[in-house]
């Protein structure tokens, strides 16, 4: 079985270097740009006379491009032609309906890495990267790499620099585990109620540094614009807001991993969460402190590594229904964290009933031969597949 698992470390360009390579973003920003504007030309002409550039055609333009403007030339080709490989990777994402159709890309909004594709041009020797055109950093080298290195890229995160080095790594096709299995109710409360009857509650990392982060945006606001200070001021948040989503991603790592390890199938609801934030104005910002899909992302990649699978189920309802006797009525949730049930008058904690409820119906599923690919539409059914053929480490 092969995976691919990205390796992260901090390093420490030079000045120099540091210059260079916010030319080169500024430089791939606007190739970006460019590319994805001529496919949109293409897109928009009528029906039957439409262009639809690949990769491919836009990697073969490069060379005259490259030849006009200078400051692009100084970009390497590689990393050049393989931001159009990703850009068109994006399109047919979106022909797939598997994402939205890429956006321009925006200075201070939109950060963009220098990927090398092939392995040997850059080498991680002990705590020393070098990289093409840009020489050798300090790099903190935490953990050795596994495995074949592949791709290597440089990004900024606000004002450190990391380099992301993606492996490709062979292990022994693990034991299919079907038990344990658990089925987790996802709240903006309590993050993670299981049938188990385990209840976590929600960190809320964002909240706990919302009073932080509105006297820094306050500071921004009176600083003059064009200014240094006014640029000190917008680091100062750009170092809150990045505190606020490593301690979530480390808390749901904490999570995820505990439940890939000690189940073998893991239950969760079927949930659209873009729309819930969308539609849902006085939640979205719980939904999004909680990160509901980031905790699928990562059960669904480590139950593969595992042995393990995620079910998704259908969410409807499942807050009304009554785990013991199967009733439904908008009375049986008596409050955030009270369910009694109408019928039978059972009670429990909501999220926990929720829980069992999810079970339930994933036991049914997999008895009437349905499975995680048979819930929902033949929309989604077309999806899976897709994604299926995409990604090596797919849960299916």
């Amino acid at each position: 079985m092969v995976i691919h698992k990205a390796f992260r470390f901090r390093v420490y360009p030079s000045t120099e270097q540091v210059a260079r390579l916010d030319r080169w973003s500024d430089a791939l920003r606007f190739l970006w740009n460019l590319a994805n504007e001529q496919r949109l030309i293409g897109y928009a002409r009528p029906r039957g006379h439409r262009i639809y550039p690949t990769a491919f055609d836009q990697i073969n333009e490069l060379t005259e491009l490259r030849a006009e403007l200078p400051w692009l030339a100084e970009v390497p080709r590689d990393i050049s032609a393989q931001l159009l490989i990703e850009l068109d990777r994006a399109w047919q994402r979106c022909f797939k309906r598997l994402g939205r159709a890429p956006r321009w890309k925006r200075k201070g909004r939109d950060v963009i890495g220098c990927m090398e594709p092939h392995p040997k041009a850059w080498r991680l020797v002990g705590n020393e990267l070098r990289f093409p055109k840009v020489g050798a950093m300090h790099a903190i080298a935490h953990r050795p790499l596994e495995g074949k290195p592949k791709t290597c890229t440089i990004k900024r995160d606000g004002d450190q620099w990391f380099v992301s080095i993606m492996c490709e790594i062979k292990i022994v096709e693990p034991v299919s585990r079907t038990v344990p299995v658990v089925a987790i109710d996802r709240g903006v409360i309590n993050i993670s109620a299981d049938s188990d009857g385990r209840i976590i509650e929600a960190p809320r990392h964002y909240r706990a540094a919302l009073r932080r982060l509105a006297r820094a945006q306050r500071t921004v606001s009176r600083r003059k614009k064009g200014s240094k200070n006014r640029e000190k001021a917008k680091v100062r948040v750009m170092r809150i807001h990045r505190k606020v989503r490593r301690q979530r991603e480390h808390f749901l790592h904490v999570l995820s991993h505990g439940y890939a390890k000690s189940h073998g199938i893991v239950v969760i609801e079927k949930l659209q969460v873009d729309n819930m934030v969308k539609t849902n104005r006085s939640l979205a910002r719980g939904i999004l402190d909680a990160g509901w899909s980031r905790f699928g992302e990562m059960l669904r990649y480590k139950l593969v590594w595992s042995g393990g699978m995620l079910l998704e189920v259908p969410a409807a309802y499942s807050s009304q229904t009554c785990s013991a006797c199967g009733h439904v009525d908008a009375e049986n949730r008596v409050s955030q964290s009270v369910f009694c049930c109408t019928s039978c008058e059972h009670q429990d904690h909501a999220d926990l009933n929720a829980a069992k409820v999810l079970k339930s119906r994933a036991n049914r599923s997999v008895l009437l031969g349905e499975g995680s690919l048979k819930l929902g539409t033949r929309r989604t059914k077309k999806q899976l597949r897709v994604a299926r053929r995409a990604a090596e480490i797919s849960a299916f």
